[in-house]
């Protein structure tokens, strides 16, 4: 393989990296907690865009309140990640079962 097939591959390489990047930040996907009492909203890129909480929750104890937060957010994140390796093991052609080390 000569230098030039080499940065043909790199570039190619380039571009699917860019690909995929652009296919992950078009992610989002929620989670909740129990009754929904709290929904995360969360992009790809692993950021949280949006947090709902139901009114229902505004007499409650501030540690209740944050354990709705702490499950809606794992919840999303789990979600998210899991979307990420999906979208990532089908743009590479992956065989099924194979799993990505991320």
């Amino acid at each position: 393989m000569g230098i030039m097939d080499k940065m043909k591959q790199a570039k190619d390489m380039y571009g699917n990296m860019k690909k995929m990047q652009q296919e992950v930040d078009k992610i989002v996907v929620e989670g909740s907690s129990k009754n929904n009492l709290v929904t995360v909203s969360v992009k790809g890129n692993h950021q949280i865009s949006n947090i709902k909480i139901d009114d229902g929750l505004q007499s409650s104890d501030l540690r209740d309140i944050e354990k709705h937060v702490l499950i809606a957010s794992n919840e999303a994140l789990a979600k998210v990640n899991k979307e990420i390796k999906a979208k990532m093991g089908s743009m590479m052609n992956l065989p099924g079962g194979f799993k990505l080390p991320f």
